[in-house]
């Protein structure tokens, strides 16, 4: 079992989800639902993320989203985020810091998702732990469509119901 510590709220893992970014030297990973990114936005850590790129740093993310937030995943892309999307996300979270410290979490309830919603997740600076969050998320990476692809798919539909 991996050594860390249990976190039981979205507060706090915005909260170490910065840290991680702030502490990173060369990248960042994560995969998350698309309300979550948005809740990281009003907490800055999309600013942190873009302080982050400019000194070099590399960050690649996976979500699964629709209609609603083309906007989000643009103005991630013109942050230099590389970004793709994988269908029929299940609802995990986790993110990983220079393939180190790490957070992930069990499960989110993405239909309620708000900066009060419980969850649990295990903070970890465990080396078999992040690696295997690298092994998920580069399976992922591998099957997942960049977000420019999917916002072209999205924007050719009739509907923007998504």
């Amino acid at each position: 079992m991996a050594d860390g510590t249990i976190i039981a709220n979205m507060t706090d893992a915005l909260a170490i989800s910065s840290n991680i970014i702030e502490s990173a030297n060369s990248e960042v990973v994560y995969i998350s639902p698309p309300s979550t990114l948005v809740l990281a936005s009003q907490f800055s850590l999309t600013e942190r993320t873009k302080v982050f790129i400019q000194k070099g740093g590399r960050v690649r993310g996976i979500t699964d989203f629709s209609y609603p937030y083309i906007e989000t995943m643009r103005e991630l892309l013109d942050l230099g985020k590389d970004v793709r999307h994988l269908s029929h996300y299940q609802g995990v979270f986790m993110l990983v810091g220079d393939r180190q410290k790490n957070i992930s979490s069990m499960s989110i309830d993405v239909d309620s998702l708000s900066i009060d919603t419980p969850l649990v997740a295990l903070w970890s600076e465990d080396l078999t732990h992040a690696e295997y969050l690298m092994s998920i998320f580069e399976t992922a990476w591998e099957q997942a469509i960049p977000a420019a692809q999917r916002i072209e798919e999205l924007l050719k539909e009739e509907s923007p119901q998504g």
